[in-house]
């Protein structure tokens, strides 16, 4: 039976007990071995600079930690649900590899800090990537945007035709937006370089001197998190502060998305996309549908209930590791996960969207120019109420 980190002896865990407090947990850990060995690896040469460890151990356990890198790169590593966690999978492997030194370690560390750095390091990857992402398709709307500039099509109101505007001035709304959610995604990213290895339980350490510092340059944080209980407070509020940021950048997507679903539409046909993006009917066999701006309009809301059950989850602790921290964990991966394919599929969808300037052309009713012509008087002395009316009148 796998041994866990917090028992002195195997097989005392009652079956049904394990499995509910295990939950996915096991699984979710897989994504993070990488980020887990990296922290380790950078925490065995820590422990080797104050003279815990000795050169011929730090090579060991460093060889041993790359050696699972590997293992879980071809997704040969796997954790099981006995195991609990990616945590004791890697040390139960390391002890079994390489026997009395593979229990070193763990010295000067808890769950905690091997837990909070690792999600650390992933929030630091993917924020980076996300952010590539946001800015590789505003460039991608911008240049659509430019090309189309001087095309005209409807504005709207109350999603009532209003006044004239561009294709141009449409898609660069939606550049301009992300351009402001990268002011976002740089303030959170400043935010979560923080090194929280090193404090343990929550509470520091005192009689090792871990250096962290050490630990903090070979991981390439801006800074250590100093305070070992802000280090554990920051589990669930740093992942909140990401998913707050990075709902912005969702919400964009789907406000984009939802345009383009009624622009797409038979009375509308102002945009299209070729047909290896729409699927079809199994009853209907005229249609065509736009299924992938509908499930990135909806994607939305899922990816807003992942934000609500971080907050939900954190509110009303102590201070302190609670054990709700766990259930964080899934709704920043799937959250992640989330936000890196819908941005994807956007980019695929400016680079291959048709423009019809046939249908915007015909569009383009004389109701638009109603006050630019109201407008018009006014430039010639009648005030805006008098001329607002007459051109009502006129309409209506």
């Amino acid at each position: 039976m796998t041994k866990k980190l917090w028992e002195s002896t195997a097989g005392q865990l009652h079956p049904t007990i394990e499995s509910y407090t295990v939950g996915d947990d096991y699984q979710l850990d897989q994504q993070l071995i990488s980020y887990d060995v990296a922290a380790s690896i950078a925490h065995v040469q820590m422990l080797k600079k104050i003279k815990l460890l000795t050169a011929a151990e730090t090579r060991q356990l460093t060889t041993g930690l790359k050696k699972i890198a590997n293992l879980n790169q071809r997704k040969k590593f796997v954790i099981k649900l006995s195991d609990e966690d990616g945590h004791t999978a890697i040390e139960n492997y390391l002890i079994k590899t390489l026997g009395l030194v593979g229990k070193k370690v763990h010295t000067g560390r808890s769950r905690n800090d091997q837990i909070l750095v690792a999600l650390r390091l992933y929030m630091k990857d993917h924020i980076n990537q996300i952010d590539n992402q946001v800015l590789s398709l505003a460039k991608k709307i911008n240049q659509t945007a430019k090309k189309y500039q001087q095309t005209a099509m409807p504005g709207y109101t109350h999603t009532q035709k209003a006044m004239e505007t561009t294709v141009g001035t449409w898609l660069d709304s939606f550049a301009s937006a992300l351009a402001d959610d990268q002011l976002l995604i740089a303030a959170a990213k400043k935010i979560i370089d923080q090194n929280p290895l090193g404090s343990v339980s929550g509470f520091g350490e005192k009689s090792l001197k871990l250096d962290r510092k050490t630990t903090t340059k070979l991981l390439g944080f801006a800074k250590t998190q100093n305070n070992p209980m802000y280090c554990a407070y920051s589990r669930g509020k740093f992942e909140l502060i990401v998913l707050d940021t990075l709902s912005q950048v969702m919400l964009d997507l789907g406000k984009l998305a939802n345009d383009l679903v009624w622009f797409t539409a038979k009375e509308f046909s102002y945009f299209d996309l070729p047909t290896k993006f729409k699927t079809g009917s199994s009853a209907m066999p005229q249609k065509q549908n736009f299924d992938v701006l509908e499930l990135v309009r909806a994607n939305v809301s899922v990816f807003l209930g992942y934000r609500a059950q971080t907050e939900g989850i954190i509110q009303k602790l102590l201070s302190g590791y609670n054990r709700d921290f766990q259930l964080t964990k899934k709704p920043l991966l799937e959250s992640v996960t989330l936000i890196e394919k819908t941005i994807a599929v956007m980019e695929l969808v400016i680079s291959n969207l048709i423009i019809n300037k046939k249908y915007l052309a015909a569009a383009g009713t004389d109701e638009l120019k109603a006050t630019e012509e109201a407008y018009r008087l006014v430039k010639k002395g009648l005030p805006f109420r008098d001329a607002y009316t007459q051109i009502a009148k006129k309409y209506r």
